[in-house]
């Protein structure tokens, strides 16, 4: 996992009043969680906090696992803030014979082996339990000129793995069904979220069949 990625871009602040094009991402996620809040969830590479955080304000128990220390730290002292430490556990792996019933995260799966991270979430997953993951698109253009711009191409080049057809062939190989991969926003949202016409048209253009495959950003769930 790439060290301190999480903490340069999602601040405290942010994490604790994110931006409105956060928000709906997030929100998506919750839409596919039960309300069932004793369900064992583990939050993937979770940096900071950016999606901890804003489950443990609702209510969920959750595991955080992430291999950067002073990620672990930022998280708890959020989570202290909020006064929801108590439901937070932290980790640097998966326990050993843990069992889950989702494991999500976001911006994490393009700095790992992808298709050896999902035999590794097949495997700590109850029967019938989800993954749910939010990541940037590869066949999305503007991800390589903000890399390139921006970011350190050696520690993003993962995000090749990153398209519609190399996910859903990588979750079938790792024994997920039920796989759904859903677009979320055509064109970048940072300018036109505030807009709810546009957003809404965004996230509409970025479903059609075959423009999905160039959405901004995929979801991924699947079902073991």
């Amino acid at each position: 996992m790439l060290k301190n990625y999480n903490l340069e871009y999602y601040s405290e602040e942010k994490i604790l009043n994110p931006p409105l094009h956060v928000r709906d991402e997030i929100n998506f996620i919750f839409r596919r969680l039960t309300k069932d809040k004793n369900k064992k969830i583990v939050d993937f590479g979770s940096g900071g906090g950016r999606l901890t955080i804003p489950l443990l304000k609702n209510g969920y128990k959750i595991t955080a696992i992430d291999i950067d220390k002073k990620s672990q730290e930022q998280l708890l002292k959020t989570a202290t803030k909020i006064g929801k430490n108590k439901n937070l556990q932290i980790s640097k792996t998966f326990p050993k014979n843990g069992k889950y019933d989702y494991i999500l995260g976001t911006d994490i799966l393009h700095h790992l082996d992808i298709g050896n991270y999902f035999r590794l979430f097949n495997s700590h997953l109850k029967k019938g339990g989800k993954i749910i993951f939010s990541e940037p698109n590869s066949w999305h253009l503007f991800w390589w000129v903000f890399i390139f711009l921006f970011l350190d191409f050696k520690k993003e080049k993962g995000l090749v793995q990153c398209s519609y057809f190399s996910l859903e062939r990588r979750l079938k190989k790792s024994g997920f069904s039920n796989i759904k991969i859903s677009g979320f926003n055509l064109f970048p949202p940072y300018f036109i979220s505030k807009i709810k016409l546009l957003r809404e048209l965004n996230y509409y253009l970025s479903n059609l069949v075959f423009l999905k495959l160039f959405a901004f950003r995929l979801f991924i769930e699947a079902e073991k």
